[in-house]
């Protein structure tokens, strides 16, 4: 018998308790079927599962270090991530520690098909958490083109009325004023924030000024009457506290202050995937500005150049290439064998030895019951005929009723969508950023560069769908020391290669 855990979750938005009391009578009614002894249960209220900071989840994420559970129940998967990132990152600490989310309501096999279904579920609640925000986003974009306050902190220097709409703070729309005039005439920010400290001016949350909060505040284009929200820009929509000229020279202030390296705000799409060949730690997406005013971006390894000698490589120079490998994959080939496994997998699932068992007991006591009428029909109309009828109208209503919960388990996909899916992700628009997230979060685990290659980990690599940090080691502990031997010198006729199924050793 194993040990299990329950999660259960609800979102605010259409949900309440009563959804927490089914999803947990689900899941325990699942644990009894599947011998399994429930241990404690995980619950988060009004929380959403686009995020990972929920309270609960983040409690059982913990607990799970010490191993006094093997499964995490969840009613239905969205219960336990409806971001694809944040699932697959937990699933793989839990990899690690020998613990498995299983879904009570959603039936997936523990062979590789298993994996292509799971992928698909998860798409999915991605793809309908994403319709939900959007319905939110353009709430938002509706309060936004009437210049309203849309949620979030307040920006300092303004007051929000009662229509939403933002005013001028009587208090603090001078002290901002006063910061844009000093920073212009040549005075530090050191100096500027020192004296507000000392005067007992703190900032809208009550603290004291810092760095951070300071900057945030001189950049911020709202002080010269800017409206802005998601790609809606409106100029002169609020009232100003500066001049766009005193804003404007500002900005030229902080630029020509600015040295060395900074964190970049541009996409890098490879964040979070992107881990160095030589110490194996995870690389950055950074920029530089040269005193020319040009911006260089690329991505760096943390412990360089302390600790590691990896060199910085430039963000346009290794994106391209990995995803140009990333579309090569999904040939016309490849996407008809994992639509004829589909199909081959929905047959067998159709066959599964229960619904076959269940089919042939379903029959077998419906001719009990033919026999049975006919005998009352000849003649036989005692109370025990009677009551042995009953009984076997009662036994055919649960079989029937098993047989609906087990057709429920076999998780159908349509190949028609599988084949889409697989070429909307191949053919999307190479210049759109989301569509690049989205080509190198499907298909992408992680990515080891080196000097002259980079390692590539396909999502569908391992027995799970995914690498725990021992399989990445062995895969590069097996390419170092036997795969660069199947690799010639100099570049290769073709931009990469199969080296074993489900890695690739691409060459610069």
């Amino acid at each position: 018998m194993k040990n299990a855990v329950i999660y259960a979750r609800y979102s605010s938005y259409k949900q309440n308790e009563m959804s927490i009391e089914g999803q947990i009578d689900e899941c325990r009614h699942y644990a009894e079927e599947h011998d399994m002894f429930v241990i404690r249960e995980y619950i988060d209220r009004a929380q959403t599962a686009t995020t990972d900071r929920r309270h609960d989840f983040l409690r059982m994420i913990d607990d799970s270090e010490y191993g006094n559970f093997e499964v995490i129940l969840v009613y239905q998967l969205d219960r336990f991530a409806l971001n694809k990132n944040d699932s697959g990152y937990y699933k793989k600490i839990l990899a690690d520690r020998g613990v498995k989310v299983v879904s009570a309501r959603e039936f997936i096999a523990e062979d590789s098909s298993g994996v292509i279904t799971e992928g698909m579920i998860e798409s999915y609640a991605d793809y309908f958490s994403r319709q939900l925000s959007e319905k939110v986003v353009r709430g938002m974009r509706q309060r936004a083109k009437q210049f309203k306050y849309n949620g979030g902190g307040l920006t300092y220097g303004y007051r929000i009325d009662e229509d939403g709409h933002y005013q001028l703070d009587e208090k603090t729309a001078p002290i901002v004023k006063e910061i844009f005039e000093r920073i212009a005439s040549g005075e530090t920010s050191k100096s500027v924030m020192d004296d507000l400290n000392s005067r007992g001016i703190r900032t809208g949350k009550g603290n004291p000024f810092g760095k951070s909060s300071f900057q945030n505040l001189l950049k911020n284009e709202k002080y010269k009457g800017t409206y802005k929200y998601d790609d809606i820009v409106f100029p002169n929509a609020i009232p100003r506290i500066v001049s766009d000229e005193l804003f404007d020279e500002v900005q030229e202030v902080r630029k020509n202050r600015t040295h060395g390296h900074r964190p970049a705000i541009e996409d890098y799409i490879l964040s979070g995937k992107l881990y160095c060949g030589h110490c194996k730690t995870l690389m950055i997406g950074t920029s530089g500005t040269s005193r020319h005013g040009t911006t260089y971006r690329y991505y760096t390894c943390t412990h360089a150049p302390k600790t590691c000698d990896k060199k910085n490589i430039r963000k346009d120079q290794l994106e391209p290439i990995v995803l140009e490998t990333c579309r090569s994959l999904l040939s016309d080939a490849v996407i008809d064998k994992v639509v004829k496994a589909v199909i081959a997998q929905n047959r067998i699932d159709e066959e599964s030895p229960e619904l076959i068992r269940l089919r042939d007991e379903i029959k077998s006591t419906e001719s009990k019951i033919e026999r049975l009428l006919d005998q009352i029909e000849e003649g036989l109309n005692s109370i025990r005929a009677a009551e042995r009828l009953k009984q076997r109208e009662q036994e055919l209503s649960e079989l029937k009723r098993q047989m609906k919960k087990e057709e429920a388990k076999q998780t159908k996909l349509d190949p028609t969508i599988i084949r889409d899916f697989l070429v909307m992700i191949r053919d999307g628009d190479f210049e759109n950023i989301q569509y690049q997230k989205m080509l190198v979060n499907t298909l992408i685990d992680r990515i080891y560069l080196y000097d002259d290659h980079f390692l590539i980990m396909l999502n569908y690599s391992g027995s799970k769908g995914k690498l725990s940090s021992k399989e990445a080691a062995d895969i590069v502990h097996y390419f170092d020391s036997e795969g660069s031997a199947t690799v010639e010198s100099g570049l290769p006729s073709k931009p990469f290669r199969y080296i074993r199924k489900g890695f690739l050793l691409c060459l610069r």
